[in-house]
C-alpha cells in the first residue's frame, strides 16, 4: 500500500503543479485562477489515502481516527499550541516592529491554511505513511522518513515564482524534519488518532503566518530565527515519547520501560 500511496499522491500533485506551472495567473494560490490547481496539488496525499482506503474498505476507520479525541493525551495538546507560543516568545526579537493582527485577519488565516494545508495532506503523510511505517520501523526513523519524503513532494514549488520559493530550500528541510519529528511523536502519544497531526501542521503553518505581524517580514527571517527553538521541541517530544512509551525511536537503540 505504501507504493501505491507515493505513486498515487505525487502523481495527482504533479498533475496540478503542471498546471499551476503552465496556466497564466495560477502560479498564486490567492487568485481566482490558481486556487483550484493549487487544491489539487495540496491535496493529493489525502485524495491519494482516500482512493487506496476506498479499494480496501477502511475508508470509515481512515476518516474515524480524524476525530479520535480519546487517545490524544494532555501532553500532545500542549505540543499543539507550541508553535504559537515560539511565536510570542521570539516576537522581542524580531528585526521589525510588530503588525496588528485582527480577528478577521485570523480567521482567514486558519481557513486558508486548513484548505492548503493540513486536510488536503495529513490524512496521507501521517494516516497512511506514518501509520505504515511506524509498524516496521522505529516510529523516529518513520517520521524522518517522512519528513524527508514530505521535503522532496515540495520541491516542484522551487522551480516557479511561488511564495514557496522564497525560503531557503535548506532551511526549509530542517524545518519539514523538524516537524515531522514533532507530528510524529503526537501521532505516536495518540494511538494513531490523525487529529493532532491536523492540528500541528496548522499551528505550525499559522505561526509562520503570524510571523510576518510580530515583525518578521521576510521568509528566511523567521525560519532562520526559529530553527533552534523547533529544534528543542523535536527533542522535548522524542523525550515525551521515551518517557511515556519506553519507545526510543530507533531499532538500534533499546526501549526502556
Amino acid at each position: 500500500m505504501l507504493v501505491s500511496f507515493l505513486f498515487l499522491t505525487f502523481g495527482i500533485s504533479l498533475a496540478g503543479f503542471l498546471c499551476i506551472a503552465l496556466i497564466p495567473g495560477a502560479q498564486s494560490p490567492e487568485s481566482a485562477t490558481g486556487l483550484p490547481f493549487w487544491v489539487i496539488t495540496v491535496w493529493g496525499p489525502t485524495l491519494a489515502a482516500v482512493i487506496l482506503s476506498l479499494r480496501s474498505g477502511d475508508l470509515a476507520a481512515l476518516l474515524g481516527r480524524v476525530i479520535k479525541v480519546s487517545t490524544v493525551p494532555v501532553e500532545v495538546w500542549a505540543l499543539v499550541v507550541a508553535p504559537l507560543l515560539v511565536v510570542a516568545l521570539m516576537r522581542p526579537f524580531s528585526p521589525h516592529e510588530a503588525l496588528p493582527l485582527g480577528a478577521g485577519t485570523i480567521a482567514a488565516m486558519v481557513v486558508f491554511n486548513l484548505v492548503l494545508g493540513p486536510l488536503g495532506e495529513e490524512l496521507g503523510w501521517r494516516g497512511v505513511m506514518q501509520h505504515q511505517l511506524n509498524q516496521r520501523l522505529g516510529w523516529l526513523e518513520a517520521s524522518l522518513l517522512v519528513g524527508a519524503v514530505w521535503f522532496i513532494w515540495h520541491l516542484p514549488l522551487w522551480t516557479i515564482d511561488s511564495p514557496q520559493s522564497e525560503i531557503s530550500p535548506h532551511l526549509f528541510a530542517l524545518h519539514c524534519l523538524f516537524y515531522a519529528v514533532i507530528i510524529g511523536a503526537a501521532y505516536t502519544l495518540s494511538g494513531g488518532s490523525i487529529l493532532p497531526a491536523i492540528l500541528l501542521h496548522l499551528t505550525f503553518n499559522l505561526a509562520s503566518n503570524a510571523a510576518i505581524f510580530a515583525g518578521f517580514r521576510e521568509p528566511n527571517a523567521w525560519f532562520g530565527a526559529s530553527l533552534w527553538p523547533y529544534g528543542l521541541l523535536s527533542a522535548v517530544s522524542i523525550a515525551i515519547v521515551y518517557a511515556k512509551t519506553g519507545q526510543s525511536g530507533l531499532r538500534w537503540i533499546p526501549s526502556g520501560v
